[in-house]
C-alpha cells in the first residue's frame, strides 16, 4: 500500500493475512522511509513484503 503523508511524500506498508474466520491475522507494517512518488512507494513496500513471505 501507499499513502500520502501530510507533508507531500508517501509512506509504504504492507499487509499479510493469514488464517480464516475468527483464527485470522493480519499484520502490518509500515516503513520509516518516505517516498517521492506513491509509485517508489509501492515498489519499497512489494519487496519489503516478499522478502517477509521467502523468510517464514
Amino acid at each position: 500500500m501507499s499513502l500520502p503523508d501530510p507533508d507531500g511524500q508517501f509512506v509504504a506498508s504492507v499487509s499479510i493475512r493469514s488464517g480464516q474466520g475468527a483464527a485470522s491475522t493480519d499484520r502490518i507494517w509500515r516503513f520509516e522511509p518516505r517516498f517521492g512518488s506513491a509509485d517508489a512507494a509501492l515498489r519499497f513496500a512489494q519487496s519489503e513484503g516478499v522478502a517477509w513471505a521467502l523468510r517464514h
